[in-house]
């Protein structure tokens, strides 16, 4: 079916300083992280991975939303292939791109052309306007300002856990 409802709420919050992201969200002690990917980069995975460990938050769409605090992520109830989802929501602590590999590592990212280059396609895109598009590249620039963004290399193993839990341990 036409997802008429994403199209209407990516526009929504482009006006509330949100962005609606084809991604995997989950709650770690508290603290949101963001597990950006195109269709089989590994998100419902890594939701699997994560089960027993914090709250799943949906492994498909997510919303991240600029408060007076800080930025946050918060579910929604666009999933996957997994049926797990929450309308909680948690400061946002990193926002990781996927990237299924005989390895398990992460490598923080700095260069924001690369940043961009690997966000905006996953940006759900509502009615897109000029000043659609104008709010929704503000956002991101001030989102690469304050949130750490990561490259997430993982295996099937598990063992990511043990390369995530600095971020979330704090």
């Amino acid at each position: 079916t036409f997802p008429s409802d994403q199209i209407w709420i990516a526009r929504f919050l482009a006006d509330r300083q949100g962005v609606y992201l084809h991604s995997a969200g989950a709650v770690l002690n508290g603290k949101g992280f963001l597990f950006v990917g195109h269709s089989d980069a590994g998100k419902s995975t890594m939701m699997k991975m994560l089960r027993g460990h914090g709250e799943i938050l949906c492994d498909d769409r997510n919303i991240i939303r600029k408060w007076p605090e800080g930025f946050h992520v918060h579910g929604t109830w666009s999933h996957g292939e997994l049926p797990d989802v929450s309308p909680s929501g948690a400061p946002l602590r990193a926002i990781l791109f996927l990237e299924q590999a005989r390895t398990n590592e992460k490598i923080r990212l700095t260069d924001k052309v690369e940043i961009l280059s690997k966000l905006l396609p996953c940006v759900v895109k509502g009615l897109v306007t000029v000043d659609w598009w104008d709010k929704i590249l503000t956002l991101a620039e001030q989102i690469m300002e304050e949130v750490p963004v990561y490259q997430l290399k993982f295996d099937k193993s598990g063992k990511v856990l043990d390369v995530l839990r600095d971020l979330y341990e704090l």
